[in-house]
């Protein structure tokens, strides 16, 4: 409490309280951006790995798709395109990964690689799929005015077998 009263007294007092309290602020923030990092390093790795399986089985997400951009995302002037495929029909398949849910900004986002593609390739039918564990309500009601978008939830089914010893 005295510490509280010579606090708003101000002065050189408040100073030297604010400036005790200065590296606890720093612990906290550095707390905090080290989970900020550890979640965005979490979800980066799970996409990489989402995109690594997806590339060695591609027809899981959709028959007939063949995966055209050489192993490697495809780099557009709004950014990168995880997955670049041709359908069956020959059209141009955008396809971006979300780990966990996607949001309206996912959206957004992959019609705006979708829109560089139709630039780039102004004769190719282009489409987009948007894999997500869900979605929200916003993304679903955006995605409806898009008849070129699909979405696809994924879903994660652990096996266990014995280990031979």
């Amino acid at each position: 409490m005295e510490t509280y009263r010579r606090f708003l007294a101000g002065g050189d007092a408040a100073e030297e309280i604010a400036h005790q309290a200065a590296p606890l602020e720093g612990i906290a923030l550095a707390a905090a951006e080290t989970a900020i990092e550890e979640s965005i390093g979490q979800r980066v790795g799970l996409e990489r790995d989402m995109q690594a399986a997806l590339r060695r089985a591609i027809e899981q997400l959709e028959a007939g798709l063949v995966i055209v951009d050489g192993g490697a995302e495809r780099s557009v002037e709004s950014g990168r395109i995880d997955i670049t495929a041709r359908d069956s029909d020959g059209a141009t398949v955008v396809i971006e990964l979300k780990a966990g849910a996607a949001w309206q900004a996912a959206v957004a986002q992959i019609l705006t690689y979708m829109g560089d593609v139709v630039l780039e390739e102004p004769d190719a039918v282009v489409r987009g799929i948007l894999v997500a564990s869900t979605f929200d309500k916003k993304a679903v009601a955006a995605a409806r005015m898009a008849p070129s978008l699909s979405l696809k939830a994924y879903s994660v089914k652990f096996q266990f077998a014995d280990a031979s010893v």
